[in-house]
Formats: C-alpha cells, sequence, structure tokens
C-alpha cells in the first residue's frame, strides 16, 4: 500500500517540469520552422513544368483568361505631310479586343531539364468588349509594304528601276487609305506591289536578287496568318525546374539558337521567361528585388522590368515589375544599352531615346517600337506629330507576380508599333520629313483567377498557421518555464 502513496522526488519533478517546456519548445521550433519547411519543399514540386504538377497543368491548358488588345492610329491629314508648318495628325481607334488562348505543339522534353516547343496563340474577337465595329470601321495608314521596299533596296541599283516600274504600272500608293480594320489587322488588304515584287525576284538571275524579305502573304495585315500559326512565334527551348527550382521557365534558346542575330551582345541574349512561368523565388526577397527579364519574340529580343511596389489581387500579396526608359533607350542616356542600336556601331545612337529599331525581326519594315503615345521617349517624338496623349496608367507596361510560386498575377504589356518615314529615293516618298509614323499599339493583359488566388492563399495560410501556433506555443512554454524556475527556487526544495 506504501508504494502507491509514494510521491515523486522533487528532482524528478524538476526534471519532468523542464523536460516538458523542452518538447514545447522544440514542438514551437517544429511548427514555425520545420512544417513550414515541408510545405514549402512539397508546394515547389507543383512550380515547375513536369507532368503532374500544378504548374504543367497551367502551361498546356491555361485556366487564366488572356484579352488582346489592338488600337489602330488613323491619319487625318497625309495630303499635308510636305508642309513644313502642318504636323501629321493621328487619331486613336479602338480598342478592338480579342481573347487570346495559347497551345503548345512540337513538345519535347529534354535530357538537360529543359522543354522545347512551338507556341500556337489562337484569337477571337470580341464585339461586346470593343470600342468600334471590327468589320465596318476602316483607318488609313502609310503603305507599310512601300516603305519596306524603300528601306531595304536604299541605295541599290536595283531601287531606280523598281521605281520606274512602280510609277509606270501603278503599283502602289503612298498610303493605305481608307481600308477596313479587319483587313489592316488579320484578313490581310490586297497588295500589287507585294505580289509583283515577289514575282520580279523570283525572275531575276541568280546573284543579283537583292537582299530583301518579303512577307510569304498574298495581301498585308498587321497579323495576317498569325492567328492560330505554329510556327510564327518561333521554337523556344527553357528549364522546367526539375533539376532547380531556380532554372523553371528561364529560356535557354529560340530558334535553336541562345542569341538572336539583330542585336549585339547581352542585348541579344535569349534571357529571361517567356511570360507565363517563372522560377519559385523563395519567401525572403529583401530590399533590392531584382528586375526581371521578359523575353518577346515579337521584338526578338528580352526587356527589363524593374521592381516598382507591393501589389494584391483578391486577397493575395505579391509584387509589381514595370517597364522603365532602359527598354527603349540606345545608349544615349543608359551606356549598356548601346548594344540595341542595329546602325554600324560608329554611327550608334542612331535613334532618339524611347524607340527601338525592330526591323530586322520584320522582314525588313523599317518598325519601331516604343511604349503607347511615346510614353518615356524623346519628346521630339510627341512634337513631330499631334494627337499623342502618354499617360502612365495606360500606356506602362506592368507585370505582378506571386514571387514563391512564380505564378503570373496580372499582366498590362503594352508596345507601340510605328513607321520610320524618311526620303528614300522613291518618287512617292520625296521630299517627305524625317518622321516616326505611329500605327498601332497592342496591350496584352490578364488577371489571375479568384479560384487560383485562393489556392495560393491556401498554401500562404496554411503556412501562417504553423507559425502562428510556434508563437503560441513558445507563450505556454515560456510561461511554463517561469512556473518550473519559481518552483525549483521555492516549491520543490530538497
Amino acid at each position: 500500500m506504501c508504494c502507491c502513496s509514494k510521491r515523486y522526488s522533487n528532482n524528478a519533478k524538476k526534471l519532468w517540469a523542464f523536460g516538458g517546456v523542452v518538447a514545447i519548445f522544440a514542438a514551437a521550433a517544429f511548427f514555425g520552422f520545420g512544417l513550414p519547411a515541408i510545405i514549402d519543399a512539397v508546394a515547389l514540386t507543383e512550380f515547375r513544368v513536369k507532368e503532374g504538377a500544378r504548374v504543367y497543368e497551367n502551361f498546356f491548358d491555361g485556366e487564366v483568361p488572356i484579352f488582346f488588345d489592338i488600337y489602330l492610329f488613323h491619319w487625318t491629314n497625309p495630303e499635308q505631310i510636305r508642309d513644313p508648318n502642318v504636323r501629321p495628325n493621328f487619331v486613336q481607334m479602338g480598342p478592338y479586343v480579342f481573347s487570346e488562348r495559347h497551345e503548345r505543339g512540337m513538345v519535347s522534353f529534354n535530357d538537360n531539364d529543359t522543354i522545347t516547343f512551338n507556341q500556337k496563340r489562337i484569337w477571337h474577337y470580341m464585339p461586346e468588349l470593343s470600342n468600334g465595329d471590327y468589320f465596318n470601321d476602316r483607318v488609313t495608314t502609310l503603305n507599310p509594304v512601300l516603305a519596306t521596299v524603300g528601306k531595304t533596296l536604299e541605295g541599290d541599283p536595283l531601287l531606280p528601276l523598281l521605281d520606274g516600274i512602280i510609277m509606270a504600272n501603278d503599283l502602289a500608293e503612298f498610303l493605305y487609305k481608307d481600308v477596313p480594320v479587319h483587313e489592316m489587322l488579320f484578313d490581310g488588304h490586297p497588295d500589287m506591289l507585294l505580289t509583283t515584287l515577289r514575282e520580279l525576284l523570283a525572275a531575276l538571275p541568280p546573284g543579283t536578287v537583292p537582299d530583301i524579305s518579303l512577307p510569304p502573304w498574298e495581301g498585308f495585315g498587321w497579323f495576317v496568318e498569325r492567328n492560330e500559326s505554329l510556327t510564327y512565334d518561333g521554337t523556344f527551348q527553357m528549364g522546367t525546374g526539375t533539376d532547380n527550382h531556380i532554372n523553371t521557365g528561364v529560356m535557354r534558346q529560340w530558334n535553336n539558337a541562345p542569341q538572336v542575330p539583330n542585336y549585339r551582345g547581352v542585348c541579344g541574349q535569349v534571357r529571361g521567361s517567356a511570360g507565363e512561368v517563372w522560377p519559385p523565388m523563395g519567401r525572403n526577397l529583401g530590399d533590392n528585388i531584382r528586375p526581371l527579364n521578359l523575353f518577346l519574340p515579337d521584338l526578338c529580343s528580352a526587356i527589363t522590368l524593374r521592381h516598382e511596389r507591393e501589389f494584391t489581387v483578391h486577397g493575395l500579396d505579391g509584387e509589381l515589375w514595370v517597364g522603365d526608359a532602359r527598354n527603349f533607350d540606345n545608349g544615349h542616356t543608359i551606356p549598356e544599352t548601346e548594344c540595341q542600336c542595329t546602325s554600324p556601331i560608329d554611327q550608334c545612337p542612331f535613334y532618339r531615346p524611347g524607340v527601338l529599331d525592330v526591323s530586322e525581326c520584320k522582314f525588313g519594315a523599317p518598325l519601331v517600337v516604343s511604349y503607347p503615345h511615346f510614353y518615356l521617349a524623346h519628346p521630339s517624338y510627341r512634337t513631330a506629330v499631334t494627337g499623342m496623349e502618354p499617360d502612365r496608367a495606360k500606356h506602362e507596361f506592368r507585370f505582378a507576380l506571386h514571387p514563391f510560386s512564380g505564378i503570373p498575377m496580372a499582366a498590362n504589356g503594352r508596345i507601340q508599333y510605328n513607321m520610320h518615314l524618311r526620303d528614300n529615293g522613291m518618287a512617292l516618298f520625296r521630299d517627305v520629313p524625317d518622321v516616326i509614323i505611329p500605327a498601332f499599339w497592342i496591350e496584352q493583359r490578364m488577371v489571375l483567377t479568384k479560384d487560383i488566388a485562393d489556392d495560393l492563399k491556401l498554401i500562404e495560410d496554411l503556412r501562417w498557421g504553423f507559425i502562428y501556433t510556434a508563437f503560441a506555443l513558445c507563450g505556454v512554454a515560456a510561461l511554463l518555464l517561469g512556473l518550473s524556475l519559481y518552483a525549483a527556487f521555492f516549491v520543490w526544495k530538497d
């Protein structure tokens, strides 16, 4: 009977008390560090391009709606182009809104933990979201085919001969005048010069054909034969992240090369992400968040986005990056952008800041890109014409990302395409001023769906739930430690 009434010794009580405190602290450490680390490790397996992973499913069957807005510039006074007292005036039309869906084809997974694929973009017109009538609106703009011929053959002995043929047979006009919008965009506008020039070049003897690259279309349109094309955007190779999550979505090659021929040095490197898959960045970004590089096949190059601020959508916290003046500088104000200049080195910088020459990326057409309405560009581009009203809220290039997962939260990818008008020796361009003519601008936009945001928040909430539990356990352990110390010194005396 006496064994049952025997009490624990004071030393045993101290061991049990302090052992319990240690156990609670250990549990707090597990909840505060161990379980969040496990959650992060499990989550990271979903943020890579591997069959069964969430990112893989989104990559091949995107759940997030994408919209493609096109704004055209209608030239109202082209007949006064040679009057030095009158500036070309442009009126913005649109947006003409299209839904955009991406499909991948010609997919292969490679031994070096990369994936090679082609991308098909599918557009459908959405009249209910558009401002204007896509099928009945009409637009006037500079003749892109004629401008391309003039730029490409300037100084070539063939140009005077070709110019004479054009004028004698009335093959082209200075303008694409009163053209239906649907033809100017996706359906194509009949162009006799394009057809005749292709036949003429085919008839020339080998060795006499000039270095001119004509688009293989029957008629001209800014997006003709692009809808549902599996080849136009080129061939991509990017990391899957199966070797290391920091390689997820990172571009390695485009069109089977790590460098594009259009730009020199780092400006021609295939780098960054193609936009839909990004490396998970982890939890602690620090105060100096690095820029993002976004590869755009339409520019044959990557643009750099600098971190701007925190960003929230559907209650999910992320970070916002924006495009700045660096992307369309040519070495004027930012020396390292000099490699974006496409002219001979001794002629660089050729353009004032604010535009990037993409002519070699677009069949030799005299195209330069900028932000819409020449936002952030040298003032001379805006003052040379009328109708430009740059507005940061409407024209800034923005991209928001959920850093931990690398999943895009929102995007407003805004780029303007302009034509360089100048006297190139052709009769129709004689005595015209040297001016950048705005043609159209686009916005590719998306916002993360609430369902995906809720899934990401669930991971965040679960992780923080464990961390808060760890804090609570630390509080309990601290209280018990205090009581145990008090009992050890004042109650459990030998």
